[in-house]
Parts: structure tokens; C-alpha cells; sequence
């Protein structure tokens, strides 16, 4: 059997498959569903984190009685899409069923998702961090990419964050995309730096097979 070490961390990862539109270059394992399946969703994950524990101690492979959680992220699809109720739901499973310090907890979000609403419950059920997909502040693009929301969403959202009191923002930039000129990829660059998130990550677009940009070639 392995043993972790009493200093061991461990991280966990929650998936949400549940998306509003799939994005044009898109094929990951997600979809436009109806909000009927999100909370039966969350059942299905909170019984998957209770019972862990005891499927680990039965297969005698592993052994985590002093492993300490201390980083979870939640990524999709859009988990922002879930009631806050229910993220705090998976979380307080976690709590229950191991031993957790969470120094981390990102959850992804779409901008035009965010209100003070839920930000105040997200951060009220112990998120601390917030991966918004920006992906492009200029409008045609973003369009172009079948994305929901426009650049003012992303100031708004930014703004509704910052006041509800996260200081751990991440910003997600994507290279490449469709109508992406080098004027407008150094404008999105400058916005973004003028809102100063903690975190920045930038992708080169990728064209998945199957998704709609590449039935288009």
C-alpha cells in the first residue's frame, strides 16, 4: 500500500461540463445542456467526493489519512453557471471527508455569469480565486468565437469582484482567433493590463476536430 508522507498536499479538480454556447473552435467534453441536469450534477459529484474516502481505504492502494487538500479548482464547461449552493455543496464534501487547509480555490467564470449575487455566496462558500475566461476584449471577436459576453461584461464583472473583496483574479487570453489583427491583439493586451489581475494566461486558439471552425476548413 502507498503512504503519503504526513507533509503531503494533495489538489483537487472538479469538472463542469455545462456551457451556454460552444465556442466556435471548441470540442472539449462539454455542451449546451438544460439547467434541469445542473443540480442533479452536483448530487452526482458530491456522492462521488463522500464516498472516495472508503473506495480508497477498500483498495488498499492507497492511503491518504494525513494528506491535507489544500488547492481545489473548479474548470469547465462554466461552473459559474452552477448555483453558488450548490459549489458550496462540493466543497463542504471535501471538508467532510478529508482533512482540508485550503489555501486555494479557483473557480472558472464566464463574465457575463457574474453578479454580486453570486460572487458574495462564492466567496461566502470559501473561493478565493476567479479564472474568468476573457479570451478577447474586442467585441467582433469574440463574436466570432461564439463567446456570450462583450468587453463591457468583463469591466463590469471585474468591478463586481473586486468589490465583493477577491484579490486573486486570473484573465484568459486567446492568440490567434478569428478577425485578429496585430492592432487588436496589442489593444486586448493593453486592456487587460489595465485591470491589473494577479494572473494572466494566454493560449494560442486551437481549431479541435470537429468543432465548428473546423468543419468550416
Amino acid at each position: 500500500m502507498l503512504k503519503f508522507d504526513l507533509t503531503m498536499r494533495l489538489g483537487m479538480y472538479v469538472q463542469v461540463p455545462f456551457c451556454q454556447t460552444k465556442c466556435t473552435y471548441c470540442n472539449f467534453h462539454t455542451g449546451v445542456f438544460s439547467s434541469d441536469l445542473y443540480a442533479p450534477y452536483v448530487d452526482a459529484v458530491w456522492r462521488e467526493i463522500a464516498e472516495y474516502p472508503r473506495l480508497l481505504r477498500e483498495s488498499q492502494i492507497v492511503e491518504v489519512p494525513d494528506a491535507v487538500v489544500d488547492t481545489v479548482y473548479f474548470g469547465g464547461g462554466t461552473p459559474s453557471l452552477l448555483d453558488p449552493a450548490g459549489l458550496a455543496r462540493i466543497l463542504d464534501s471535501m471538508r467532510a471527508g478529508f482533512q482540508c487547509k485550503f489555501e486555494e480555490v479557483t473557480l472558472e467564470a464566464d463574465p457575463e455569469t457574474i453578479t454580486p449575487e453570486k460572487a458574495a455566496a462564492w466567496r461566502k462558500a470559501g473561493f478565493n480565486r476567479i479564472s474568468m475566461g476573457v479570451q478577447s476584449f474586442q467585441d467582433n471577436e469574440l463574436k466570432a468565437a461564439g463567446r456570450m459576453h462583450r468587453s463591457d461584461d468583463v469591466f463590469r464583472a471585474t468591478q463586481v469582484l473586486r468589490k465583493t473583496g477577491f484579490d486573486n483574479i486570473s484573465f484568459d487570453l486567446i492568440a490567434g482567433l478569428p478577425h485578429q489583427t496585430h492592432d487588436s491583439w496589442d489593444e486586448s493586451v493593453a486592456q487587460l493590463l489595465s485591470m491589473r489581475p494577479e494572473h494572466v494566461s494566454i493560449y494560442l486558439v486551437e481549431i479541435d476536430e470537429s468543432s465548428r471552425l473546423d468543419l468550416k476548413f
